[in-house]
């Protein structure tokens, strides 16, 4: 859109509030007589209304006309900006839509974690839910020379039926090594319930299960935690007692 450039280099600041009060004044007369900078100007208006939609309006400094423009089009002399403003003005404006998707994306994106956040929150400060101790068995050792022992516990919550694991005096672990739970119902294939490190000898882990699919635990000492069948040495095992 071919325009004089008598006034027309403050389109932009005028679009983004970079004018003074007296700027201002004098462009919106040139407005008047001028079909294209007012024309222009909607579509400006239009994206810069945008903006507010991702981040908090900031004043504009004083003197920003001038840093802008010395920047953009690497001169000190603003009297030759007039001649270059109709080249950069479609960069501009492209910029403008650019940076309007660009904050719009965060914004949503900040929008999810601050409410992601709050949920979380929300559960913290929830008071602690009732659970119901359904069973508790004692894992003996498989061995006469494991001096281990341990305990089997099935609690029931708002959110299901767990097993909770805790073994202690069990023989450290070495290299990769790795202590790995079973549950297993009769001669099926057993089924991985997961695997757990020590800390002098203790150790245990959490898990969400149905205990009518079961009615054996086992836990076994194994060269890694990576195994989807027991290949290591029984260390503690019990039967699931039914409720």
């Amino acid at each position: 859109m071919n325009k004089p450039m008598n006034g027309c280099e403050n389109l932009e600041m005028y679009a983004v509030g970079g004018l003074d009060p007296e700027e201002r004044a004098e462009f919106e007369r040139h407005l008047k007589e001028c079909s294209a900078c007012a024309e222009e100007l909607v579509e400006l208006i239009a994206l810069v209304d945008l903006l507010p939609m991702a981040s908090e309006p900031v004043p504009v400094p004083e003197g920003m006309k001038a840093r802008v423009l010395e920047h953009v089009l690497g001169e000190n002399n603003l009297q030759s900006s007039t001649v270059k403003a109709t080249r950069i003005r479609p960069w501009l404006v492209g910029g403008l839509s650019a940076a309007v998707l660009l904050l719009g994306v965060y914004s949503y994106t900040l929008k999810q974690h601050v409410n992601d956040l709050q949920s979380k929150i929300t559960l913290l400060n929830r008071p602690a839910e009732a659970v119901q101790v359904n069973n508790v068995v004692e894992l003996s050792s498989t061995a006469k020379e494991i001096v281990a022992k341990g305990l089997a516990t099935i609690v029931i919550d708002a959110k299901g039926t767990h097993l909770l694991v805790q073994a202690e005096q069990l023989p450290e672990l070495k290299n990769n090594e790795a202590y790995q739970v079973w549950l297993i119902k009769g001669k099926e294939t057993p089924v991985n319930a997961g695997t757990f490190l020590t800390h002098n000898g203790t150790g245990g882990l959490y898990y969400t299960f149905d205990p009518n699919s079961y009615d054996t635990i086992a836990i076994t000492l194994e060269p890694d935690a990576h195994g989807d069948k027991p290949r290591g040495t029984p260390v503690l095992a019990a039967a699931l007692l039914k409720s």
